[in-house]
């Protein structure tokens, strides 16, 4: 069997079974946008890793040093958000090619150090090695939250409904015009360009939100919003109902789908790297979820769906119709 057989997923559930030797020490392992363990009392501890590698997450082509390295620490950044979690210390392994100049690290280095000053992180160790192919780039983040406001994928439950953060689909239509340039206005090619570089962590917006009482489950929106509501529904063991035309697109994302002759739902619901937050929560705390994380931090909040029981499935309302969710989302081992 070839690991193309099974998919980055699939991959995932076979060799976690038998990981935990002493499950007692473990809150939560393999499974979520971050493991869980016991910290101080009142506190659980956050372990997330992501790692990026030269021609699959970036090429030196499209971006920058710079870029590269904030980027870096920005993914993992958003895996505490998901949690609820505040981010705090990181360590990097970092493989460069012999022939790599001092000045692309010493640049990549000054993009990971403005992320980490963002959200008051600290650089704590690491390791760097040779790596005659490519750039790779691994980092491990650490992060706090309370025990009591701490969000999981699996705790949605029937009747919840399906709320976003900002906008959706901006991160692989600026990924397109990256590898892909085409005439477009300069100034929102930009715009989706530095989306895909340089996106967000709604670390505030999670902050915000878990201190309305109603939130019930989270994730970050990585590998496209198909892919983390099916992640959602699978943990919680819930169907979904998604509201196609209440997605939130980002701004200018129909003029970029016309020109590459794609479906702006398309890019929004399985593009990814959008890197905002899919939340679920009680009907009754929607509302004043959204007015005060756009009140505190300026970002929209929108309504998108619904949590139904199981055997409804996955289910995209799009032009009065249910259909289907269609699978997709960025897989790494998909052919």
């Amino acid at each position: 069997m070839y690991i193309t057989e099974l998919g980055e997923f699939g991959l995932i559930e076979r060799i976690q079974e038998g990981c935990l030797v002493e499950p007692k020490r473990v809150i939560k392992g393999i499974g979520d946008d971050a493991a869980v363990l016991p910290y101080h009392p009142g506190y659980l501890l956050l372990v997330s890793t992501d790692m990026l590698v030269e021609n699959i997450h970036f090429t030196c082509e499209t971006a920058t040093p710079w870029e590269i390295g904030y980027k870096a620490v920005a993914v993992n950044v958003s895996d505490i958000a998901a949690m609820a979690g505040v981010p705090g210390e990181i360590v990097i392994s970092i493989g460069l090619p012999p022939q790599a100049k001092v000045e692309f690290v010493d640049e990549l280095y000054q993009g990971i150090k403005e992320c980490c000053r963002s959200f008051g992180i600290n650089i704590i160790g690491g390791d760097t090695v040779a790596s005659p192919k490519a750039i790779v780039i691994n980092i491990t983040i650490l992060g706090k939250v309370e025990t009591e406001k701490v969000l999981y994928r699996s705790t949605a439950r029937p009747g919840d409904l399906l709320l976003v953060t900002g906008d959706l689909g901006g991160s692989a239509a600026g990924l397109d015009l990256l590898l892909d340039p085409r005439p477009l206005n300069a100034e929102l090619a930009n715009q989706l360009k530095k989306r895909h570089l340089r996106p967000l962590p709604r670390v505030k917006e999670a902050r915000v939100a878990t201190e309305i009482p109603g939130l019930t489950a989270a994730d970050d929106i990585s590998d496209g919003l198909a892919t983390e509501i099916r992640e959602v529904a699978k943990a919680s063991n819930v169907g979904a109902l998604i509201y196609a035309e209440r997605i939130p697109l980002s701004p200018g994302l129909k003029e970029v789908a016309e020109v590459y002759g794609k479906s702006p739902l398309d890019y929004a619901l399985f593009g990814g790297e959008d890197f905002e937050l899919l939340w679920t929560c009680r009907p009754e705390a929607a509302e004043r979820i959204s007015q005060e994380v756009k009140r505190v931090c300026g970002t929209p909040v929108t309504v998108i769906g619904e949590i139904v029981p199981p055997e409804e499935g996955l289910k995209l309302l799009y032009q009065g119709q249910k259909i289907p969710l269609p699978a997709g989302g960025y897989n790494h081992f998909k052919p």
